[in-house]
Formats: C-alpha cells, structure tokens, sequence
C-alpha cells in the first residue's frame, strides 16, 4: 500500500508584526521580492535588517524563507531555529522547522518541533499530517496514527491523509481500523493505487467474503494499471488464500517480471512455488536473485527453506545458519535450521531448539469474581462459543474442522477479562525469569549451535494477541509456527473426555517439534508430545513446529492461544 510521503514544503506565511521600526521598509521590501520570484535581494534587505536589530523575530522568520528559496536547506534551518529560539510558542515557525526537518530525514527533531505546530495550531491539518509522517518514518506507527486521524478530522477530503492513516493501523495490525481508512480513501480517489492499497489490507484477513473483495480490488488495480507489481503480489496471495494455486502462481510471475528486485515480490513467487511443489524453481527463484545481488536476511533465508524443500539438507544447513547470522532473532530461520539439523544429529536439534528446557506448564490462578477455577472455566467457555468473531476454518490458517476466534479480547466479558489478568500476569513473570536466566551470547558462528536462541531473544517491549479455538470430534490444528512473535501459548479452558494422559495414541494432545509435510521428518526423539490439562497454560517458543492431534467422541476442545512479539 502507499507509504507516507517524507517530502514536504513549509508553510509561506506573510511577515505581520515588526520588531523595530527603523527595519520594517527593508522587510517589506524583502517579503515584495520574494513574491515576485527574486529571494537574491530578499536575502540583502533581510541581512541588512537582521545587522540593525538582530533579535528581530520578524526578521529571522523572513530570511529562513529567502535562504529556502535560494537552496540554502542548511542556513535556512538555522534561520528557523534561531526564529523559534526569539518567540518558542510560534506555532507557524515550528511548523516550517518541522517541515524542514522532516525532509531531511531528521525524524525525531521533526516531532518535536511539529508537535509544538499542533499544539499551537490545533486547526492547522498539515502539522497533523507531518507530525503523523515524522512518527511514521521513526516507526511509532501509534503516534503516526494520531496525527493522519487528527489530519483527517481537520480536513475529511484529504485523500492522502486517509490512505496514511490506513498505512498506520496497517502497521500495528489493526486491519478493521485500517481497511476502513483505506476505502475513505478509496472514495475521495479511485485510482489504482487506492485499490491496491485496500486488496493489500483485505489479504491480511482470513474470511472469504474479505478475501473475494479483495481480489476484486486487486484485479480493478490492475485494469487501471496493468503495470502495477503491487497488485499482482496481492492478487497473488489472495489466489493463494481462496486455493487457486494456478492463478496465485500467475500473478506471482507476473509481479516478479515487472519488479525483479522487491523481495516480497521474490518471496512471494518462492513460496508459491514451493506450495505448488515445485521447490527446484523456487530454489533458482531465490538464487538467481541474490546472485544479482538482491541481498537480505529474508531471501537467504527463503533460499534455505527451498532448498530444505527440494532435499538438498548440506545445502540448506549452510544458508540458514547464514540466514541466522543476518537475523539471530528470525523464528521461521530456526524453526527451519533446526529442522535440518535433525537430519543429522536429532539430539543437538532438540537440546538447541529447547524442546524440553523452553516448553513450560502453569497452573493460572483462578480470577477474582469466580467461585472457583471450574466455574471460571465454564463462564470462559460459554464465552467463547458466543463470541462475537467467531468464524468456522478461517482461509490459510491451521484450524480443521474447528472455530477461531478473532482478537478475543474484544468481548470484553468478566471471564474474559479476568483472563487476560492472569495471563499477563502470567507472561510478566515468565519474561522476568527468562531474563534472569539469560546470558550473554556470542555471535552464532559454525560451532554456534548450542548457542540458547530463545532466551538471547528475549523482547524489551512486546504487544499480545489473543485468540481462542473451538473444536469438536476430527478437530484439529494442523502444523504451524509462529513467526512473528517470540513467544506462545495456549491455556486449556474444555477438554473432551478422550484426551487422557495415560492414552499411548496421544489423542488430542499437543505435538512438537513435527514440520510440514513437505519437509523432511524428524526421528521421533526429535518430537515432544504434552497432554493439556484444563485450567493449564502452556507456554513455548513461537519458532516450535506444533500441531494438535485428533481425537474420536464427545465433547469439545476449547482452548486460548497467545502471541507474544517484540516491538
């Protein structure tokens, strides 16, 4: 979708209060001149000024925009800077500093100076939209979505401002919030940019109502620009999550031949590839590109996974230790490393993986309000199956023949909530022992592997996802991993009578350390099987292949899953 633009010219207001008397002919004459197009002797008078009352306010403000018409950004800057020194609440010269600032690249200056141009211009929509643009580029999308908001308030038509408003809730993963920028913006301009940007916001949703209208918008794109790589690559993901592999594989292509080097346009072909199972031409896909010298930890990565794929284990085992080394925090590189490492050594996989060592159980307290943890699990049940997003088998996700939840912290229900106490609770204590228990590591290298990848990983700052699963007999979550976070979990809230911790078959229980059919096994000492317990939370490293396995009779199995990612 449409970046913020970073670009833009100051405010040209007109000089309206003198400081001196005696140099208020040479502003005039200078505010004249550069009216007419000659800022040259627009500098003189404002020089000649500034050497008869140098602390002229006035005079500082009309020189910064003679030394800006004339090309001088530097001088300028200062010119502003010394303006804004003489009267600090001047709401017009911040914003022009800001501005200033913000075209070159200076983002956290640009905030400052531009969240004085707020503050003191509360009706002006451009401070808005700049301040939104500088938290953008400093990737506080919070506080960018703050500022497009209040942009788009002051001025509704404001196209721009609605589409980077959807590029802001898009980065924080508020696509309903996000989406509904976007068609504000689609309505004020329907171009092919416009649709692109709303199929790309649509792609991230797992409904087939939101994934239809976004191909549909992807394709309208592509009527209007043909040319447009962007939307190939959405249609192309959206194909893939309506199962049309042969139309998914098409589009990819096609972005591919009209943007060679966009990574995710790379990635994008390498992965339907490797879905359509043709894992040789994604391996040449990802080679050919990063022997034209599109190089990033993704693709080296990407390169590994394909050629792990395509059976080449030596192989893959060297790019995605490489992989690694560029990204030692990627969870799909270990995941996958730790794959091919098995292949040789199942117990250095499992010890590195740490498929015992980082895989706990905690008994959560019961929340306030319940009588106890049966009647809290029951109202959490009942909860969940009336949720108000739940959905049946959400399009490319892992669940079969089961419900999913949207974000479950929507429902804000005393069940609900007293979970997410205990929860964080939970994760708040967990988080301050792992960086108890953390030590120093060293940069991976060949010999590296015993090296604790999960808790070097340990996140600063980390937002939470929440979501609840519901599934009867032949239920299940299929294998899966979680990439963008660091750590998950799921707390067990109904178990069905047949999953039993004495059952040798495992039914219902919880796999690890399994991958993708299309990849090659592990030994079964490679694998770790836990039997969930009601009123239990289950936490492990989100790079851990897992799955649920199935189970025959009554009842159902409804539990909660969290994501817990950096930020």
């Amino acid at each position: 979708m449409w970046a913020p633009a970073s670009r833009a010219r100051t405010a040209r207001p007109q000089v309206t209060e003198m400081s001196s008397a005696d140099v208020v002919p040479l502003l005039r004459r200078a505010w004249a001149a550069l009216q007419q197009g000659q800022p040259a002797p627009a500098k003189a008078d404002c020089e000649a000024a500034l050497q008869q009352a140098p602390q002229s306010f006035d005079a500082w403000r009309l020189y910064a925009m003679t030394l800006q018409a004339l090309g001088d950004a530097a001088a300028s800057r200062r010119a502003l800077q010394r303006a804004l020194a003489l009267r600090p609440d001047d709401g017009a010269t911040a914003l022009d500093l800001g501005t200033m600032q913000l075209n070159a690249g200076e983002f956290d200056a640009a905030l400052a100076s531009l969240a004085l141009a707020m503050q003191r211009l509360p009706h002006e929509p451009r401070a808005a939209f700049r301040y939104g643009t500088a938290a953008f580029n400093a990737g506080d999308y919070v506080q960018a979505a703050s500022g497009f908001e209040t942009a788009a308030r002051l001025k509704p038509d404001w196209a721009e401002a609605w589409n980077n408003l959807a590029a802001a809730h898009g980065k924080q993963q508020d696509y309903v919030a996000a989406i509904s920028a976007a068609r504000n913006a689609l309505q004020l301009n329907p171009d092919a940019g416009a649709h692109q940007a709303l199929a790309a916001l649509l792609s991230n949703l797992f409904d087939r109502t939101s994934l239809q209208e976004g191909l549909q918008h992807a394709l309208r794109a592509l009527q209007l620009d043909p040319s447009l790589a962007q939307a190939h690559r959405d249609a192309a993901i959206l194909y893939r999550k309506l199962d049309d592999p042969t139309g998914a594989e098409a589009h990819a292509r096609r972005a591919l031949e009209l943007a060679p080097r966009d990574i995710d346009i790379i990635d994008t072909l390498g992965e339907q590839l490797q879905l359509n199972r043709k894992p040789h031409e994604a391996v040449d896909v990802y080679a050919r590109a990063l022997h034209a010298g599109v190089d990033s930890p993704t693709l080296h990565r990407q390169h590994g996974i394909a050629l792990l794929h395509d059976g080449r284990l030596d192989a893959a085992r060297d790019e995605l230790r490489d992989a690694l080394r560029r990204a030692p925090d990627d969870q799909r590189t270990i995941a996958h490393l730790g794959v091919a490492v098995a292949q040789h050594d199942a117990d250095r996989a499992t010890q590195w993986l740490g498929l015992h060592r980082h895989v706990h159980a905690i008994e959560l307290p019961t929340p306030d309000g319940f009588a106890d943890a049966h009647a809290f699990n029951a109202a959490l049940a009942d909860d969940i199956r009336r949720h108000s997003q739940q959905r049946w088998e959400p399009a490319g996700l892992a669940a079969r023949n089961a419900y999913l939840s949207g974000d479950l912290l929507m429902d804000r229900t005393p069940a609900i909530v007293g979970f997410e106490q205990r929860l964080r609770e939970a994760i708040d204590a967990f988080i301050a022992q792992a960086r108890d228990a953390h030590v120093a590591e060293a940069p991976l290298d060949d010999d590296a592997l015993s090296a604790d990848v999960f808790l070097r990983n340990v996140p600063e700052r980390y937002r939470v996802h929440v979501w609840a699963t519901q599934a009867a007999e032949r239920g299940f979550i299929d294998t899966h991993i979680h990439e963008d976070s660091w750590l998950s979990g799921a707390y067990y809230v109904e178990l069905p009578p047949a999953i039993r911790d004495d059952d040798n078959t495992h039914a219902g229980w919880i796999e690890f350390g399994r991958p993708f059919a299309s990849l090659p096994q592990p030994p079964d000492a490679a694998l770790r099987r836990v039997c969930p317990k009601v009123g239990t939370l289950l936490l492990f490293p989100s790079y851990l292949f897992h799955r649920t396995l199935p189970y025959a009779g009554a009842g159902e199995r409804i539990s909660i899953s969290f994501d817990l990612a950096a930020i």
